[in-house]
């Protein structure tokens, strides 16, 4: 399989904007740092990840050479005033100071099907993501990651007895919520249940109204994509950035996405979790055809490289309390961009120097409140309207009407990107009041093409707004 070196899309996303300081991750030593010896004078090794004026320390728990899961230190700190923004532990009681297992990595290894890729050693924590055993070892236990025939095997092996306790989930491999199935003969059923659950929860309570599928069929992948509704889309499957795998007899590609995408706007929102997702932005990819190729009012974010040994073991455990992270910023208000550096932040092994987290297109676009996807029929203010300036552009996707005996107001600064060739007529009352700021009427094909104005301008019975490419 091919691979390329691309730059950090945090770094790319960010230098569109203002290029802030970015620090890439390093391991530093608490008590020979000057903010964090403050709190921390041990030798424990941290990574530190600088984004503009925040510095974030995270310290992964490990008991000799065993990684405790989920167990961690952060601080977060501001440079220029030197406070403490944040001071998090996450800390399990009872375990031993050290540990020496009993039954060999050698032996742990010998086990398994397949060729050996990587082995680490864990304490598995009761609220898992990605090893679930019932119940869950006291022992730590060999984690041996294992490939037969193409299909990733993830398995569980106690340290201490040398029991084989189970598998684990592994992550997407290269290749609405929607996840997939595991790589092997059908029928399947979908595996990251919680993954694609906790984004379905988190788009909910943002206020998109979302429906969660495993094994999503072409059809039903289709219909989001060509949909005037769904403006945030999920998804976790095997794959890579030109295809990923939805059943287990079926791959969506990258070209079926742009074809089925063209008459429609840009998806608002795209999260591409297959591993390598996120890898390529080039035409005929994912995340450029989601975005139909534009910055503006739209967003792709993922993973890229999440099956290598570096993202595997330091980042997916914590992926679903990454993207918690992010969607929590997210609801709140924020930029889409701010929130994934805030997800980076706390979770410094996600990105730095592994560089497993991309993000593409708008760095100022949000998504609370609601933005929508696009219009399309009977528009006027109650249904659709009033139009105002917004943190995402008005797709007019089809010719939309403003009924009689009803208004459609369009407000200071808003943007309409007109798609198919189609126009605003009304029978009612359409008013374009931009006296305290610029309106745009223009084509998606060629945004040279349509009207710039401030002032007001009002259309009734039987007018039509239309712009021609």
């Amino acid at each position: 399989m091919k691979k390329e070196i691309f730059i950090s899309l945090i770094i790319l996303g960010i230098l569109l904007l203002s290029c802030p300081v970015i620090l890439l991750g390093q391991q530093v030593v608490a008590n020979q740092e000057v903010l964090l010896r403050k709190y921390d004078n041990s030798d424990r090794i941290y990574t530190k990840l600088q984004i503009d004026t925040v510095v974030s320390y995270f310290y992964q728990r490990k008991i000799g050479e065993a990684i405790v899961e989920k167990d961690f230190i952060r601080y977060q700190f501001n440079i220029n005033t030197e406070k403490l923004i944040e001071d998090s532990t996450q800390w399990r009681e009872g375990l031993p100071i050290n540990v020496e297992p009993v039954f060999t990595q050698e032996q742990a290894e010998a086990m398994v099907e397949g060729e050996v890729q990587y082995t680490s050693l864990y304490f598995i924590s009761p609220n898992t993501d990605v090893f679930p055993v019932d119940p869950i070892p006291e022992n730590p236990c060999w984690i041996v990651r294992s490939i037969d025939t193409n299909r990733f095997i993830v398995n569980i092996i106690d340290a201490m007895t040398g029991e084989k306790l189970g598998y684990g989930i592994p992550p997407p491999y290269e290749g609405f919520s929607q996840h997939g199935p595991d790589w092997g003969p059908c029928p399947q059923d979908p595996i990251w249940y919680d993954h694609a659950e906790n984004a379905r929860v988190w788009f909910n309570t943002m206020g998109y109204n979302t429906e969660r599928v495993g094994n999503a069929s072409d059809a039903k992948v289709q219909s989001h994509v060509q949909s005037d509704e769904t403006a945030m889309f999920y998804e976790l499957d095997h794959g890579g950035s030109s295809e990923y795998h939805n059943q287990c007899d079926s791959d969506i590609t990258a070209v079926e996405i742009g074809t089925w995408i063209a008459s429609y706007s840009s998806m608002v929102f795209t999260f591409l979790g297959s591993c390598d997702g996120m890898c390529d932005q080039t035409d005929n990819h994912f995340s450029f055809e989601f975005r139909k190729g534009s910055n503006h009012g739209t967003v792709a974010v993922g993973y890229c490289g999440m099956s290598s040994v570096a993202c595997e073991t330091n980042c997916w455990p914590n992926a679903i309390d990454w993207q918690t992270t992010m969607f929590t910023w997210m609801n709140s208000g924020s930029t889409v961009l701010t929130a994934f550096i805030q997800a980076n932040l706390a979770y410094p092994d996600c990105s730095g120097v592994n560089n497993c987290m991309r993000f593409a297109g708008d760095a100022s676009l949000t998504v609370v409140p609601v933005v929508t996807r696009s219009l399309c029929g009977s528009v006027y203010n109650g249904n659709g309207g009033p139009l105002n300036q917004n943190a995402r552009r008005h797709y007019i996707r089809c010719n939309v009407n403003v009924p009689s005996g009803q208004t459609l107001t369009i407000g200071a600064g808003a943007d309409l990107i007109f798609l198919n060739d189609s126009k605003i007529d009304a029978d009612g009352t359409l008013e374009a009041n931009g006296s305290t700021g610029q309106i745009r009427f223009v084509s998606e094909n060629n945004e040279n093409n349509g009207m710039e104005f401030i002032g007001e301008v009002e259309i009734k019975a039987g007018g039509e707004i239309k712009i021609h490419d």
